[in-house]
């Protein structure tokens, strides 16, 4: 996390600094959550919502109204998966299997 926001950050405070009206990144978005694949999570520090971004695709900013919500959203996904009423993740054998 704290290379993401290291190597993200700048002076001008977006990423790239010739579309400020369409930011890769912001000084003020703090990532919480990356993945192997370019994803990530950030939480917005002006406003407390929790963001999204992939490596490529235009950012989301507000998708979640907070960090709360957000594991609450989590939490619901696991909860559909241990019932089993998930269509594309299983619980087998104390583990997520992805259909």
């Amino acid at each position: 996390m704290e290379r993401l926001y290291a190597n993200r950050s700048t002076s001008c405070g977006f990423d790239p600094p010739d579309q400020p009206d369409h930011p890769f990144w912001l000084n003020e978005w703090i990532p919480f959550l990356s993945d192997q694949d370019g994803g990530r999570k950030f939480i917005d520090v002006r406003d407390g919502r929790a963001g999204s971004g992939f490596v490529g695709d235009p950012t989301v900013t507000g998708e979640y109204e907070s960090m709360a919500h957000y594991f609450g959203s989590v939490a619901g996904t696991l909860t559909r998966i241990a019932d089993g009423s998930s269509p594309v993740c299983r619980f087998a054998e104390g583990r997520l299997v992805w259909s």
